[in-house]
C-alpha cells in the first residue's frame, strides 16, 4: 500500500498507481507495494484497495504493514 515509499499509506499512493497504469511519470513507486490486494498485479482494483483503506473499509489486511 506504501507504494510510494514514505512510510504511511495514504490517497497519494492510490494516485501513484494510477499514474503508473496511465503511463504517466510517478515520483517514486514500488510496484510490490502497489499489489495492495496481493493478486500479483497491479490493477485499478489495487487503486480501490488503498480507497478502502483509507475510509475504513473491508479489503486486505495487510495493507499498511511492512512488506515481507
Amino acid at each position: 500500500g506504501d507504494v510510494d515509499q514514505d512510510k504511511d499509506v495514504t490517497i497519494l499512493d492510490a494516485t501513484a498507481i494510477q499514474r503508473h497504469l496511465a503511463s504517466l511519470p510517478t515520483t517514486a513507486y514500488n510496484e510490490k507495494a502497489a499489489d495492495a490486494d496481493e493478486d500479483s498485479k497491479v490493477t485499478i482494483l489495487d487503486v480501490t484497495a488503498i480507497q478502502r483503506h483509507l475510509a475504513s473499509l473491508p479489503t486486505n489486511n495487510n495493507i499498511g504493514k511492512p512488506i515481507a
